[in-house]
């Protein structure tokens, strides 16, 4: 009885205790760092619009969304579950922290990295990871699914598993619908290595479960259309034609770009910016390269090119769109590919120590500028101290610590909070224009959503000077007479967003004008025009 008991505690200390350990750490990393700051354009950019869904308005068919409708959809399961909060939009990020972290550890083990080594570098994968957000971030959430389909590859490769052949078409099919880029690039990678190994003859069953589980994300995509009555046309505008016209102008560096690829290349940005990468990546290119070059028949090398093409691709993606860098998890990543070669080629054993030392460094580094300094919401230089719980404005948001680059915090959640009883008041049909995606969900009334964000430079949705414009402006048209619209309110930050830039998008409409607060609070009447 006391041997069995033994070999129970063995096996629950070598399986499940790092699994749960990661588990719990993964979560709580995140939670930590979600709750603390704001950065209201991408802090709440899917808290309304899950909301909205539960009113039966939904991304691309009622409003304009061109990128994360997986992110609406999945976010709208966890307000199911956990409640329409702030609590289970940070849940939400946590729970994907957790998947990843264990989905890599999972992957380390398979290549079979030492357990203790295993569990190392998950733990610095999950702290680089989603908490350089910490709440749901369409960029991240690509990422996330992007990073899942390279490493399920890699195991597929090895162990030539039929369920997880069919699995990476559908981890690659939610990637693209979470954010376009970068998972476009990292299908293609799968694709191209799928397909050159499935046409062996070896893999020739799992080619079946490959194709299939590609058809059957496709079918669920047109079956989602059909329920729902969503245009094709408003899917190809929004998700296609639109983001590819603002990709070729930032790689072709169009003047009108927001950002072009020339500009971004530089040492600085090239090198500097991604040292810790690079430090990495370029050995196990070496490694790459002198293993094919001996025709080592190792599947490593298989690996190891995954990896670098996937690594080059997040790079190439991060530097066209100019993000905060939110790719730091890759180190850790690269670290334990570059482990397994030190290992295969059998080099010092204190090398990996050396390895190690430089982790720890990177993880901490990174984990003070990201997590605690919150630097990916440009709080890396605010006083914390003086952030404010957020309940004032409603019990939903308890445990989020309100600060935000922009405003001193008790002034902004007053102004919100009187913005929020003057809108409460208002029993009129109405739409809300805001980066405040939250107060839908606070009033428990659908505010006819435009737009996920509400930039005019051509960089969130189509203005006047876009080829597109005429399908926006008909779309935005629809969505005020078919909800009878009475009246347009405005919200923001100090002159984020103006009436000049939006009025014309409104065909044969006349305003009533109301300033509430200067340059942050209007009202925009709908009236009969006068002949």
């Amino acid at each position: 009885m006391n041997f069995k008991n033994t070999d129970i505690i063995t096996k629950f200390g070598q399986s499940y205790l790092p699994i749960t350990l990661i588990s719990i750490y993964a979560f709580f990393i995140n939670w930590i760092s979600a709750n603390m700051g704001v950065m209201v354009i991408d802090t709440f950019s899917f808290f309304d619009s899950s909301f909205s869904i539960f009113k039966n308005k939904l991304p691309v068919r009622d409003f304009w969304a061109f990128t994360g409708i997986f992110v609406d959809y999945s976010q709208a399961f966890f307000f199911l579950v956990f409640g329409k909060s702030w609590t289970s939009y940070v849940i939400h990020a946590c729970f994907f922290n957790i998947l990843i972290s264990l989905t890599f550890y999972y992957f380390l083990q398979q290549i079979e990295l030492n357990k203790l080594y295993s569990f190392f570098y998950t733990i610095s994968f999950a702290t680089l990871c989603y908490p350089v957000s910490g709440t749901p971030f369409a960029y991240l959430h690509s990422f996330v699914f992007s990073l899942a389909s390279i490493f399920l590859i890699c195991i597929a490769l090895k162990k030539n598993n039929p369920i997880i052949w069919f699995i990476i078409p559908i981890v690659c099919f939610m990637a693209f619908f979470s954010m376009q880029t970068p998972s476009a690039y990292i299908i293609l990678i799968v694709i191209f290595f799928s397909l050159y190994f499935l046409f062996k003859k070896n893999y020739s069953k799992s080619f079946s479960y490959f194709l299939f589980g590609g058809f059957f994300s496709l079918i669920i995509l047109f079956i989602y259309l059909f329920l729902t009555n969503t245009p094709f046309e408003n899917l190809l505008y929004q998700y296609f034609l639109f983001p590819l016209s603002l990709g070729s102008e930032r790689i072709l560096s169009d003047p009108s770009a927001y950002v072009s690829l020339k500009d971004q290349i530089s040492f600085e940005k090239l090198i500097m910016d991604f040292k810790y990468i690079h430090i990495f990546l370029f050995p196990i290119i070496f490694f790459t390269v002198k293993q094919f070059y001996n025709n080592n028949q190792n599947k490593l090398k298989i690996y190891n090119l995954i990896i670098i093409l996937s690594t080059f691709a997040f790079l190439f993606n991060q530097i066209v769109t100019a993000n905060q860098i939110y790719i730091f998890s890759l180190i850790p990543v690269l670290a334990s590919i570059l482990h397994c070669n030190l290992k295969k080629e059998k080099f010092n054993k204190y090398l990996n120590f050396f390895i190690i030392l430089l982790i720890c460094f990177v993880t901490s580094k990174y984990h003070l500028r990201y997590n605690i300094d919150r630097k990916f919401l440009d709080l890396e230089n605010i006083d914390k101290s003086n952030a404010q719980n957020a309940k004032i404005l409603d019990n939903k948001m308890k445990n989020l610590n309100w600060i935000n680059p922009y405003h001193e915090p008790k002034e902004e959640l007053l102004f919100l909070k009187n913005s929020i009883n003057y809108l409460k008041q208002d029993n009129r049909k109405k739409t809300l224009i805001t980066h405040y995606h939250f107060i839908s969900t606070i009033l428990d009334e659908d505010l006819n959503i435009l737009n996920r964000w509400y930039l005019f430079g051509n960089d969130t949705h189509p203005t006047e000077t876009h080829k597109y414009f005429p399908f926006y402006k008909n779309m935005i048209n629809k969505n005020i007479e078919d909800n009878q619209v009475q009246v347009i309110y405005l919200l923001s930050q100090q002159d984020e967003i103006l009436f000049d830039n939006i009025k014309n998008y409104f065909t044969e409409k006349c305003f009533e004008n109301k300033i509430i607060v200067e340059n942050r609070f209007s009202s925009h009447e709908i009236i009969e025009c006068k002949k």
